[in-house]
């Protein structure tokens, strides 16, 4: 029988379904038929989920207060993928909120591959607790801990002078790949809930201005993420502005033509010997020039206006709210809670 495709919806079927049905059936039937040495202790083979031979790190040494469920036993010593019940810590039995010997600090690791990571193949000779850096993939969950330092992440500037996780409680996910699917939607948000009165920290206090960061590992500086329908919405004030001012610079193109013309109607004939021609008379242009002036003033007015009127635009677009510009809140282009690291 050939392997499933990955796409394939027959292999997420229920197991009632009739089709799941039969192959399992077909696959029951091929684990009897293999031969008698490939399932014997020291040729397991692991094919269609069955027993196999794998040396795998064991956990050890544990804590007498941890709880394991793990996949095998080697020896007495849990090893695959486990479950540890235990108080928070990241590594050997010194380290973290539990290595201390403090309270209220409840941990659970959830862990699929021991030292998968590491440089070379580790076997059922290695000894491992948690190791952060090294194991495959891992779900952390702390009631009290460091998450951000356990995860050895870089300092971020969004942070200010506080250590965010400190002494908080924390979830880490860590994987090669980490994939969320939601059918109709995801939401990530941040920040305390809307109980009924009010939520706090395990810390006791009453939280900071939240915050989610979007980065590397190695980020330290991170920008504002832009809201894009405000942003659209400057774009179009620019935009109508860029379009006045082109109106402006036409008109300004069209009195000074004007002027011109009227400059070169005005010439008067200077004595000499012959008809000589002058420059133009600026005495006889003066009416043309003067007829402009209002317009023009009402021009220089009306660009000071708009000068004005697009600077308040700037403070509203640009988040100002502290000095009181009407809008500034709600039209604002940067967020203050995302941010994206460089």
């Amino acid at each position: 029988m050939s392997g499933e495709d990955y796409n394939s919806k027959a292999a997420y079927n229920s197991i009632i379904h009739k089709s799941r049905f039969s192959i399992e059936e077909e696959i029951e039937e091929e684990i009897e038929d293999l031969p008698t040495s490939l399932k014997s202790l020291d040729h397991r083979t692991g094919i269609y989920l069955t027993k196999n031979s794998e040396s795998m790190p064991v956990f050890a040494p544990r804590g007498s207060c941890e709880r394991i469920f793990s996949r095998k036993e080697v020896n007495g010593e849990a090893a695959g993928a486990r479950i540890v019940l235990t108080r928070d810590n990241f590594g050997h039995r010194a380290t973290g909120l539990g290595g201390i010997g403090a309270t209220k600090c409840e941990a659970i690791d959830i862990v699929a591959g021991s030292l998968s990571c590491s440089r070379t193949v580790k076997d059922g000779n290695t000894q491992s607790r948690a190791n952060f850096a090294e194991d495959g993939a891992r779900l952390y969950l702390t009631e009290r801990g460091d998450i951000s330092a356990y995860f050895a992440t870089a300092a971020s500037e969004t942070s200010g002078v506080f250590e965010p996780s400190k002494f908080k409680s924390g979830a880490g996910l860590k994987a090669d790949h980490t994939l969320i699917i939601g059918r109709e939607r995801v939401r990530i948000l941040a920040g305390l809930s809307k109980y009924d009165g009010g939520e706090r920290l395990v810390n006791g206090s009453a939280g900071a201005k939240p915050i989610i960061e979007i980065g590397a590992t190695s980020s330290e500086t991170h920008q504002p993420a832009v809201l894009g329908d405000n942003l659209v919405k400057y774009l179009k004030d620019v935009n109508e502005i860029l379009f006045n001012l082109n109106q402006k610079i036409t008109s300004l193109e069209i009195d000074l033509l004007r002027y011109k013309v009227a400059m070169a109607s005005h010439q008067h004939v200077g004595s000499g010997v012959g008809a000589i021609v002058t420059l133009p008379d600026p005495v006889n242009a003066t009416p043309a020039f003067l007829k402009s002036v209002p317009e023009t003033l009402n021009n220089i007015t009306t660009t000071v206006n708009d000068e004005y009127n697009k600077i308040i635009k700037e403070m509203r677009f640009f988040g100002l709210p502290e000095v009181g510009i009407e809008g500034a809140k709600e039209d604002k282009i940067l967020s203050s809670t995302v941010y994206i690291g460089e």
